[in-house]
């Protein structure tokens, strides 16, 4: 689905309606496609639309592939799942706050434009609740320190014009969420509805293919499509896809005309048919239709192939919303302080390096060249790999003795051969930052620190780390065993060779010492499990301070302010969850426990009742 919709997005931005011959205003998608040439070569709108191409007839085969579906992977057994349910509040606003953590920009240079989308480096979205939030710039910040006040969709589509490095905007970021929904039933006696004034319709219902149209309100406000059987009970689907505006069989008519008009305009600029860009620019915008299957207010269609024969549907729909709007500054994740570029040359097919303005200040004369990251390169042939550094100074390229590896936007990870060894990180003025005598050098998740681990005969399996910043300077003078664990609301638990055990903060300074306690736990919500010598667990919070007593015979780190806990009453153990007071949400008792899932999916098993990450009953 996330496929389809960035195809939709971006690829299929400039479909036409293949009826359609009336001259019409060109339409927003279309219009941005065509600007995104603005500057280019004939040369390089050449390999574009060739590579627009490319993109048309791979979703085809796609389409091809999801109508094989029932062929290939139904088996004739039926399965059920349970019906569909509205999620908490607190599902949305919990899943929205770690989707927006740490969020960032990824910014691609496509001469003389960039594109922007805003995304996470750090924090994978498994929250399939959240629809996509849209940002919007307000004001873009260039490393060069000049700003422009714009807005632009940070979409990963919509050109920007500049190729400057950018390295930070404000964006305005919006979305919103369910909290009161609609269910409304189709089946055969019954094949259309309407909702707020918008057509729902069963377009095809047959075994165990189910697809739907909708008009465009409905498409955008419903939430989960539910194919039931004869006994009204929810099927289990093999394959589910969705797309704004025609069904999926319209839909492969159109992206062939799509694609063949692509073609003809690369056979016309062969032939010499465009005098310039802008000649090209208004050949597309004449040749292709103003409207596109994917404009606004087209609607869309929805299907899928299900693990039984279907019956009906139910489509869930949202009849109230929470709006949300906010600001929000976006790093760039990967900026491009080289500022220079590595372009493929369509006259010569090699690779060299363009400045901002568009000049080859390296000429393309390299067969092959990948980057790395802005400052480092490679290539390779039937002898082996090469590599090299970009040396922004002198202009040019620099072979390197070593073999280099990503590592982050500045740094890479070098080693003698290809086969591995000792690890060193190398920045982009050639400077060891960290010197080439460990087994294996990593960065934390949440702060700006580095592990560079050394591998011992009789020590634990992740070796001892010493720590350093991302300049290179040695945090700790004293290497310690991780074992395993990464920063965790601001602090890392480690021990010594002795076994005791601390909490570093971010620069490498001890700030609790743990000698009281025999076993530990990294901190999650804020607090810190632990074990006293006479194997009772508590919490303590990040100053060091006694939260929660050692009075539990077991515990279970927090989660969503809450945890799960055991004690021994009379010889039985009976279990319960307390939240972050010590105050306890449910009962203690004699019954089985399980925990499945992780943050806010996370759901709590105690006897024959399962309550949420937050603690509550569920129904």
């Amino acid at each position: 689905m996330q496929y389809m919709k960035r195809i939709s997005c971006i690829a299929l931005a400039v479909a036409l309606l293949a009826a359609c011959k009336m001259k019409t205003e060109p339409s927003e998608e279309l219009k941005a496609f065509v600007k995104q040439f603005d500057g280019k070569t004939l040369a390089a709108a050449k390999d574009e639309l060739q590579k627009e191409s490319e993109r048309i007839d791979h979703f085809i085969k796609f389409l091809s592939r999801m109508a094989e579906d029932k062929e290939n992977d139904y088996t004739g057994k039926e399965d059920t799942v349970a019906p569909y349910q509205l999620k908490p509040v607190d599902v949305f606003t919990s899943g929205y706050a770690a989707y927006l953590e740490n969020i960032g920009l990824t910014q691609e240079v496509k001469y003389p434009n960039s594109v922007l989308e805003a995304n996470n480096a750090l924090h994978d979205n498994d929250n399939y609740e959240l629809e996509s939030p849209d940002f919007i710039s307000e004001r873009i910040f260039f490393a060069d320190g000049t700003t422009e006040a714009k807005s632009y969709a940070l979409d990963g589509s919509t050109p920007i014009p500049s190729s400057k490095t950018i390295d930070s905007v404000l964006a305005t970021v919006s979305y919103s969420y369910p909290v009161k929904m609609t269910v409304l039933k189709l089946d055969k006696s019954n094949s259309t509805a309407t909702f707020k004034g918008s057509a729902i319709k069963i377009d095809k219902m047959k075994d165990n293919q189910l697809r739907l149209l909708m008009g465009d309100s409905a498409y955008k406000n419903y939430l989960y499509i539910e194919a039931f059987n004869q006994d009204g009970k929810p099927l289990d689907y093999i394959s589910r896809n969705n797309g704004s505006g025609h069904n999926p069989d319209d839909m492969n008519k159109l992206l062939k005309t799509y694609k063949d008009i692509l073609q003809q305009l690369v056979k016309k600029i062969d032939n010499g048919r465009f005098k310039d860009i802008h000649a090209l620019q208004e050949a597309m915008l004449d040749e292709m239709s103003g409207g596109t299957p994917f404009d606004a207010g087209r609607g869309g269609y929805t299907q899928g192939y299900y693990k039984g024969k279907v019956a009906g549907v139910r489509v869930y729909m949202a009849e109230a919303r929470v709006e949300v709007k906010k600001k929000l500054m976006l790093k760039n994740l990967s900026p491009n302080y080289a500022s220079l570029y590595l372009v493929k040359d369509t006259k010569s097919d090699q690779y060299g390096f363009m400045d901002a303005g568009g000049k080859f200040v390296i000429q393309p004369v390299y067969k092959e060249m990948t980057a790395i990251n802005p400052f480092f390169f490679s290539s390779s042939d039937y002898n082996g790999y090469y590599y090299y550094r970009l040396d922004t100074a002198a202009r040019q390229l620099v072979k390197l003795d070593l073999v280099a590896k990503e590592f982050s936007p500045q740094l890479v990870l070098v080693m003698k051969n290809e086969e591995g060894g000792l690890k060193g990180l190398m920045d982009g003025k050639g400077k060891m930052v960290i010197p080439m005598v460990y087994d294996d050098i990593m960065k934390d998740e949440k702060e700006p620190v580095l592990y560079a681990n050394k591998s011992e005969p009789d020590g634990p399996l992740q070796g001892i780390c010493s720590l350093y910043d991302y300049q290179g300077q040695l945090l700790t003078s004293t290497p310690y065993y991780t074992n395993g664990n990464t920063y965790s609301d601001g602090l890392l638990l480690v021990y010594d060779k002795n076994g005791h055990h601390y909490f570093l903060d971010n620069k490498g300074k001890k700030v609790i010492d743990l000698k009281e306690y025999q076993d530990v736990e990294p901190f999650a919500g804020g607090l810190a499990k632990v074990r006293n010598a006479h194997f009772d667990f508590g919490y303590i919070s990040t100053s060091g301070q006694t939260v929660i007593p050692c009075m539990y015979a077991t515990a279970r780190p927090f989660n969503e302010g809450v945890a799960l806990v055991t004690k021994k009453v009379d010889g039985d153990t009976e279990v319960g969850l307390i939240n972050t007071k010590n105050e306890v949400i449910v009962p203690f008792s004699a019954a089985s426990y399980d925990i499945d899932g992780k943050g806010a999916k996370m759901v709590y098993t105690i006897g024959e009742k399962k309550y949420s990450a937050k603690g509550v009953l569920m129904p």
